[in-house]
């Protein structure tokens, strides 16, 4: 039982990271290019969204992996 109760935990915690970074990054795309994701928003291109998102995160670890 306690196996499974720390794979249980282990899965939660690798989840809120990932949404954690999915939300930061959707923030910043609202914050910085507002308009694109308005229009992709309301033509229902959720497509566009998800790869402006893979773009920016994309760019995060560019530059994370520069400065290391």
């Amino acid at each position: 039982m306690a196996t499974l109760t720390r794979t249980a935990l282990q899965l939660n915690a690798a989840l809120g990271i990932v949404c954690t970074v999915a939300a930061g990054a959707m923030m910043s795309l609202v914050l910085t290019r507002p308009e694109r994701i308005a229009v992709a928003v309301a033509q229902h291109e959720y497509g566009a969204i998800v790869s402006a998102m893979a773009a920016e995160l994309a760019g995060w670890l560019h530059a994370l992996l520069r400065f290391l």
